[in-house]
């Protein structure tokens, strides 16, 4: 018998490994007419047998673990992360229609949105005296100004939430609306009304579409002082689509994906002085700055966004000050949610302030002032992010 003649054991056990099954005897004296191995493991795999064989494997794999679609559209819906599932660190929930809400971290926003979350006997009064203080001194320098608070997705999108919320109180931020002299801007409304018939937040993310960061720029017209006539029509520059994952997406296994759609440019601005990206390189946001400049700008004026990330702007992400740099000669962007450094804006020249934070933050006072460069300084001589303690209580 030659080295490569096939033998019994062999072909039983491509019987028992390849088929699952005990040869009969028959079967063995039939195969062993073949001339090696290979032939009867290419016999095997080709048969009938094994194709079945490799199917119900296959609808046992799929009944265990059923595919996943990591897209929302009404009919794959069966087949995408179902209503109601909480991503891993508990932070996302998937709601109706395949919007992702925040729903745990460190701000607490359901218990913020509920009404339940508990603030400082004190707490209006000291956002009282701060809005009051940095008003006295932007109208002292002749700054037009304006306070912008970005409404929560939630709050916009609370019939898509997956689970019933029972109020209990007012939000921190509607206990500021109700000091009318204090003159903050939320657009909920305007958002809502749009959101009826397009999306103003991405679905899988925490922050707006482009035509959501539209509308929150079209609250400031007339508190900046930026004529109508001035804006350009923003619904008819050209849009690039692609797939993101967002900052609630990521936070699925598979993650769940959007198609976004955002100009891809900085318009008719560009970046003059930038620490963004030291900033970034040491995990930090607060302290970085940005500085945008308009050669054909309607408005000559120089402004300054005090805010977080819905202020940010970058060629793929239009966010306030993206909007801001169409207008003004020079937007310098400043990552310091609900900021004010009356040093900074004297320095360079501001007559226009825009001070800007997310709902969820509102429920921390902020400081009464925040020195730009010290913050700057700080996180990178320590070469670690300075956290939002050093900006609010």
């Amino acid at each position: 018998m030659s080295e490569e003649q096939l033998t019994a054991a062999q072909v039983r056990a491509v019987y028992e490994e390849v088929l699952g099954r005990e040869p009969a005897e028959a079967e063995v004296s039939e195969q062993l007419g073949l001339p090696d191995l290979r032939a009867m493991l290419r016999l095997a795999l080709d048969s009938g047998e094994f194709d079945e064989r490799f199917r119900e494997a296959v609808a046992s794999e799929i009944a265990r673990k059923p595919p996943i679609v990591n897209i929302f559209h009404p009919d794959l819906a069966p087949y995408a992360t179902q209503l109601g599932t909480r991503s891993p660190d508990g932070i996302a929930i998937v709601g109706h229609e395949g919007v992702l809400h925040l729903c745990g971290g460190t701000n607490a926003i359901l218990d913020q949105y509920v009404g339940e979350f508990e603030l400082a006997p004190d707490w209006l009064d000291q956002w009282r005296a701060v809005i009051l203080g940095r008003r006295a001194e932007m109208r002292a320098i002749g700054a037009a100004s304006a306070l912008l608070v970005v409404p929560d997705k939630l709050a916009v999108y609370e019939d898509r939430y997956p689970e019933p919320l029972e109020k209990v109180g007012p939000r921190p931020v509607e206990r500021l609306l109700d000091e009318p002299d204090l003159e903050i801007l939320y657009p909920l409304a305007e958002l809502s009304a749009t959101a009826a018939t397009q999306d103003v937040y991405m679905r899988n993310d925490t922050h707006l579409t482009f035509r959501g960061n539209e509308i929150l720029f079209r609250a400031l017209l007339e508190p900046l002082g930026i004529a109508a006539a001035a804006v350009p029509d923003f619904a008819t520059m050209p849009l690039r689509s692609y797939p993101i994952f967002g900052d609630l997406g990521e936070k699925f296994d598979p993650r769940i994906v959007n198609i976004v759609s955002e100009p891809n440019t900085l318009g008719a601005a560009e970046i003059v002085e930038d620490n963004r990206g030291e900033i970034e390189a040491v995990g930090g946001h607060i302290g970085s700055r940005r500085v945008f400049r308009n050669a054909t700008a309607p408005d000559g004026r120089v402004a300054v966004l005090f805010g977080d990330s819905f202020g940010f702007s970058a060629p793929y992400y239009q966010g306030v000050s993206w909007f801001m740099a169409q207008i003004f000669r020079e937007v310098h962007f400043v990552w310091v949610p609900f900021g004010w450094d009356p040093d900074y804006v004297g320095k360079v020249g501001a007559e226009a302030v825009l001070v800007q934070g997310a709902e969820r933050f509102v429920a921390r006072v902020p400081h009464l002032r925040s020195e730009v460069a010290a913050l700057a300084e700080e996180t990178l001589q320590r070469k670690r992010p300075v956290g939002v303690e050093a900006v609010s209580d």
